[in-house]
């Protein structure tokens, strides 16, 4: 933009003069283009010390430049004396008309980009945040290991994977918040410090995503939901799974791959809403795998998505191999189907044996 507009304002300014040629007017057109990106440069760069030398040195090269160029071309045929009042009206309007657009379009795209730059700040903001709230983990809590990752679509994604532990009781859940981007990520980081506080409070509940479900429906915005997947462990009650959505959970028990269905609706659509819970009887060596439709909806190039079976398939081969590596198994299998363009998270729960 800045070589063409000043190249313009080049070639209109030798068009008055009374000693234009074709290679001057194309050597104007390029000493001035490229000039004008050199100042734009070093103003850019805040190199200060480059403006202060390109004054004198264009001052110098102008003259020379031209000099030779008239020396050693072939002036233009001659502007009948009529006609050249009106070229140099015309061409110092285009002159004005066109510095006038070039500052304006500077004033444009300077307070645009504070306004850009500023938000794309913040969202950079909110994806470390996000990052932090949703990092990977590896870890073991009494007789069972856990293995959590999600990986984002964009700088910040909506889904959350997370173990809470209190008393000899845990909670493991997965959440996808309805939606994309810095909304859905505020939201994750809501249903997170909703999963902790409820821990805190009663870790033996046995409604385990009401609290959850409260704070979503507080919001009144009418279109904020989540469907989760939750895994609770309580002395009292062994381990349970609730589903609000979801898509079901898988266990896996040596080869056999059993798909545990969902109970309940989406959190955050009624605010008298129960979620039923539903015991799960593990032996050792059971493997619950919860995913996010992030992994099952993507689709190849003919359109075919992952779906849950291929998902099983990769949990019923490698279902025995240590979590971390059984997550890259699925992620390598996904990828190889097609590309991500959705938050993609999964947890792994495994009863050691």
């Amino acid at each position: 933009m800045v070589f063409c507009t000043f190249a313009t304002i080049g070639l209109m300014g030798e068009l008055q003069s009374p000693t234009a040629s074709f290679p001057k007017i194309w050597t104007a057109v390029i000493f001035t283009g490229v000039l004008a990106i050199l100042y734009a440069a070093a103003a850019i760069e805040r190199i200060w010390w480059l403006v202060v030398l390109l004054l004198p040195l264009q001052s110098i090269t102008t003259s020379l430049v031209f000099s030779y160029v008239d020396r050693h071309s072939a002036a233009a045929p001659a502007i009948p004396a009529a006609i050249r009042p009106w070229l140099e009206w015309a061409s110092a309007t285009g002159l004005i008309l066109v510095a006038g657009a070039y500052v304006l379009a500077m004033v444009f795209i300077n307070r645009e980009g504070d306004r850009f730059f500023r938000t794309h700040a913040e969202v950079q903001l909110a994806g470390e945040i996000h990052k932090s709230l949703s990092a990977s983990f590896s870890k073991r809590l009494g007789n069972y290991e856990f293995y959590g990752i999600s990986l984002a679509s964009g700088v910040v994604g909506g889904d959350l994977v997370d173990v809470i532990e209190r008393d000899g009781h845990w909670l493991a859940l997965v959440a996808d918040v309805a939606g994309h981007g810095v909304s859905s990520g505020v939201l994750m980081a809501m249903i997170k410090s909703a999963a902790s506080i409820n821990m805190r409070s009663d870790p033996a509940s046995e409604n385990l995503l009401a609290g959850i479900n409260d704070v979503l429906c507080s919001l009144n915005t009418g279109n904020t939901f989540a469907t989760l997947g939750v895994l609770a462990f309580s002395p009292e009650r062994g381990v349970r799974y609730a589903l609000a959505g979801h898509l079901p959970i898988m266990l896996c028990r040596g080869q056999q791959v059993q798909f545990l269905p969902a109970q309940n609706m989406p959190a955050g659509l009624f605010s008298d809403a129960t979620f039923a819970s539903t015991a799960i009887e593990l032996q050792p060596g059971d493997l619950l795998a919860i995913v996010t439709d992030g992994l099952t909806e993507v689709a190849n190039k003919r359109g075919e998505e992952m779906g849950m079976a291929a998902v099983a398939e990769v949990l019923r081969e490698r279902g025995d191999r240590p979590l971390e590596e059984l997550a890259a198994a699925v992620f390598a299998a996904v990828d190889r189907h097609g590309p991500r363009n959705d938050d993609q998270s999964l947890l792994f729960v495994r009863q050691i044996r």
